[in-house]
């Protein structure tokens, strides 16, 4: 039953007889690592919102990323097996630590909606929204087969349905983690990136670059906004080719993922995107209170909760 608990265990230190387990409900270990669903955990215990205004934003009626952010990926950027696109009110794009998450949605009115409700990936926040923002495409995917996208609305308040949610691995065929260089890096030494193709279950919460030389010299980059798009960015980038490691976390653990040689190269020009060569494919543990949750715990590298 949901309420009893799986204990893990997870290492065992020989010396003095220490023994640690992480606690984590039934649910989450129900389907194996690299199953066809590869999820853990099962539908959050509380429900959000989600509406059909994506399309009138991005066509300048407002913007996606009004006071929102943008996380500076595009559908079409996006394609090759990502989901749907969306904008996601601030419990979910957390300051821009939730660009690149994907969720399943499923409106609750199961006389219209189908079970496996739409799969979406954050690319902005919406300001002053507590759900989401899908596309018509995207809103349209969540009912039964013959219905339509209309009659998932009638009777509610406002222009929008009430959706239960889970947070889902991304998945990209056969796609690399990379990063594109922003505009905001015309001068020498500022360097302004962003991630595409990031999968697994993880946010990225750190990331630091270093000259290729040997042996590396790492410097942080912090994530900031800059005219609406949140971004990875320096001001002390080294000159000549970079290479790149980041932290992905589940929330409380983490871990470095390195990439292999040089990422960006010397010459590296604004708009040029480049394959860092790593395959996120980790998957959170202990997500399934969670993934629930508008703010998590700091993280705490090297303290793994993934696999």
């Amino acid at each position: 039953m949901a309420a009893v608990l799986t204990m893990v265990l997870l290492r065992l230190f020989t010396t003095g007889g220490l023994i640690i387990f992480l606690l984590c409900p039934a649910s989450c270990l129900a389907r194996p690592p690299h199953s066809s669903n590869n999820y853990y955990c099962d539908w959050c215990p509380r429900h959000s919102t989600a509406s059909p205004d994506l399309d009138a934003l991005l066509r300048g009626a407002g913007t996606a990323t009004d006071d929102g952010g943008a996380c500076g990926a595009t559908a079409a950027e996006l394609g090759g097996g990502a989901p749907h696109v969306a904008s996601a009110g601030a419990d979910f794009f957390r300051d821009g630590a939730g660009c690149g998450v994907c969720y399943q949605l499923r409106c609750r009115d199961r006389r219209v909606c189908g079970d496996g409700g739409v799969k979406v990936v954050v690319v902005a926040g919406a300001a002053n929204r507590t759900g989401f923002l899908l596309t018509t495409e995207a809103f349209a995917a969540m009912s039964r087969p013959g219905m339509s996208p209309d009659q998932l609305l009638p009777g509610l308040d406002g222009n929008a349905v009430q959706v239960d949610f889970r947070r889902i691995p991304c998945e990209y065929n056969n796609k690399n983690l990379s990063i594109r260089v922003e505009e905001g890096s015309r001068h020498p030494a500022h360097l302004a990136i962003n991630f595409l193709y990031q999968g697994g279950q993880t946010d990225i919460a750190a990331v630091e670059i270093a000259h290729a030389a040997a042996p590396p010299a790492w410097r942080p980059m912090a994530r900031v906004r800059r005219r609406g798009v949140v971004m990875w960015r320096t001001s002390r980038a080294p000159a000549g080719p970079l290479q790149l490691r980041l932290v992905v976390t589940a929330g409380v653990g983490g871990k470095w993922l390195r990439a292999g040689g040089d990422v960006v190269p010397a010459d590296w020009r604004p708009g040029q995107v480049h394959d860092t060569g790593i395959r996120v494919r980790d998957i959170a543990l202990t997500t399934c209170a969670r993934s629930c949750r508008a703010r998590r715990p700091p993280v705490v590298a090297g303290s793994e909760e993934l696999r």
